[in-house]
């Protein structure tokens, strides 16, 4: 669904009209709405055939669905305003009329779907009247006389597009219909750049249905009208729906410590039985995903039986054990299921109790829990879970590590991974080139890109200072940090020699080791040329901060592994 608004051109006798309807279309402009312009002449003059082209001419770009929002008066007369409203609802649109004077045509008026008063004279006088489709919007009592007489430009421009989004969220319709797939996201954007992974998320679902859609966006305070309204324009160019649901972050202010290192976002799932009380089954997705199938056939699984549906969790199977599993040993490692991509049969879920109310309590009687809502749902669903298929929710590392030149149906998950628009993977350059057709691509192009260019002249200008170093005569390797891959991967670069060992604040040694680990004082010993690897998070994070105490200079005597390690060994992205 497009929003186009109408604008008058030429010579206007009333420059007030003509001032107002210009102020509003450039606050559309703005917000994304495509301009019908109009211009002022007389109409007496054209046949009614003639005039039926005209029009015709004005609302070429209108597509069946769209939103308009009429400015009247046009200043053509009345025979013009009606013969214009006419031709727009033929397209089954919806019509909201801005009205910033009083007039009497009584076939525009009732037609309109909403009409916008924009100063107080014209607002009593629809009142009087008692039209029923004027707009008024609960608990927010707009100053029509700011929006339209203020001299403060920013002030006005600023409850103008408040007015207009206003507008087009009440001409949304709610769509519960159990005929539309209903996939939720949950969204927190501290920094204004989260929302274009959900964005890029509903991008790669639509370009891959063609079953109507309607998003539920789960969100607080953080996610900003000018994401909301690219969220919005993702969702309505094939005509599909999207419905913002604010979260008061208060819900989960008990257990606030416990979302360290994830997104409360993520908590925002745990209401979707208590936000969508008539909808059965919804389709929830981490924002972190990049849809490669119709989203229909995850849809149409049968749940009936099932709490959920969602798939074994990969990264579990190959690297780790979550805490919670040592305290519930009835779950089975194998069966621990990621929480990323889910599809929730909210009625059997309700019978269960309060969603979020089981999270929270989870959370507060299991600290140990590792994974805040997903280790919660594992302990609540084990045995009430259907488990699908691995396409369903594959993570990305696996597809580069393992060099995949061929995107293969399903659904793929960036699991705290980002997007490497230089992996040469397959699954990263689909994402990027999904991501430039969103309303975030002049953004995100330069921002990604420069960042790769950044990235790549870091890690070449580390190899360079590293180079001298390591060519010293007899240097000593040294390392900072607890033996892992990454360490085991550096030895295998490096001609090891039998006097090179490791570091840490207080010796950690064990059996399995290859190097010894000493004391970190034990670097106050040394004469010789040293160079020293280190983990930036060793130590609490303080690896770097401990050698820069000691007078050891980042980048000539010391360097982080993960700014010259490629991301496929655990650099940085």
């Amino acid at each position: 669904m497009n929003v186009h608004i109408t604008n008058i051109y030429g010579f206007i006798h009333d420059q007030n009209l003509r001032k107002k309807q210009n102020q509003f279309a450039d606050a559309a402009h703005a917000l994304g709405f495509k301009e019908m312009g109009i211009f002022n002449f007389d109409v007496s003059t054209d046949t009614e055939n003639e005039l039926s082209k005209r029009i015709d001419g004005i609302i070429s770009s209108l597509q069946f669905n769209d939103l308009v929002f009429v400015q009247l008066p046009t200043g053509n007369g009345e025979h013009y305003d009606n013969f214009l409203i006419n031709k727009i609802k033929a397209y089954n649109t919806k019509v909201c009329v801005l009205l910033h004077q009083t007039i009497e045509y009584e076939y525009v008026l009732n037609a309109a779907d909403l009409i916008m008063p924009t100063n107080n004279e014209v607002h009593a006088y629809l009142k009087e009247h008692n039209y029923s489709n004027v707009f008024y919007k609960k608990n927010i009592n707009y100053e029509f006389s700011m929006i339209s007489n203020s001299s403060n430009v920013l002030s006005s421009d600023f409850y103008i597009k408040k007015y207009l989004i206003d507008a087009v969220d009440q001409l949304e319709e709610p769509v519960l219909s159990e005929d539309v797939i209903h996939i939720g996201f949950g969204l927190h954007d501290k920094d204004g750049h989260y929302s274009v992974w959900v964005g890029t998320a509903m991008q790669s679902i639509l370009e891959h249905t063609d079953s109507k859609i309607c998003f539920h966006i789960l969100h607080d305070e953080t996610v900003s009208e000018e994401n909301k309204r690219k969220l919005k324009q993702v969702a309505h160019q094939k005509g599909d729906v999207i419905e913002f649901h604010q979260i008061d972050s208060a819900e989960f202010e008990c257990i606030k410590d416990r979302t360290q290192g994830f997104t409360i976002g993520t908590m925002f799932r745990c209401m979707l039985p208590e936000l969508l009380p008539d909808l059965s089954k919804i389709v929830y997705l981490d924002a972190d995903i990049f849809v490669n199938t119709d989203i229909k056939e995850l849809w149409e699984f049968d749940i009936c039986d099932y709490c959920l549906a969602g798939v074994v969790d990969e990264g579990v199977i190959k690297f780790h054990t979550p805490n919670i599993l040592y305290k519930y040993p009835k779950i089975d490692r194998n069966q621990y299921f990621n929480a990323g991509v889910l599809c929730m049969n909210l009625t059997k879920i309700k019978q269960i109790g309060n969603l979020r109310d089981l999270v929270v309590e989870f959370l507060v009687n299991n600290p140990e829990a590792t994974y805040p809502d997903q280790d919660a749902f594992n302990v609540l669903f084990h045995n009430n879970i259907l488990y699908l298929d691995s396409s369903w929710n594959q993570f990305v590392y696996s597809h580069r590590e393992e060099n995949i030149d061929t995107l293969n149906p399903g659904i793929y998950h960036f699991a705290a991974d980002v997007l490497v628009v230089y992996s040469n993977s397959k699954i990263d350059m689909e994402y990027f080139k999904t991501l430039c057709r969103t309303p975030w691509s002049d953004y995100e192009i330069e921002n990604r890109i420069g960042g790769c260019v950044r990235r790549l002249n870091d890690r070449i200008n580390q190899y360079e200072k590293m180079i001298y170093r390591l060519s010293m005569p007899k240097v000593k390797h040294i390392f900072y940090g607890e033996e892992n891959f990454m360490l085991r991967k550096l030895y295998n670069s490096i001609d090891l020699g039998e006097d090179d060992y490791r570091v840490m604040k207080l010796a950690y040694n064990q059996d399995d080791d290859i190097l010894p680990c000493k004391d970190l004082e034990a670097l106050k010993e040394e004469s010789g040329p040293i160079i020293i690897f280190v983990l930036y998070e060793s130590d609490n994070y303080t690896a770097i901060q401990n050698l820069e105490e000691l007078g050891y200079i980042n980048g000539e005597d010391f360097f982080v592994a993960a700014r010259f390690l490629s991301f496929l060994d655990g650099g940085f992205a």
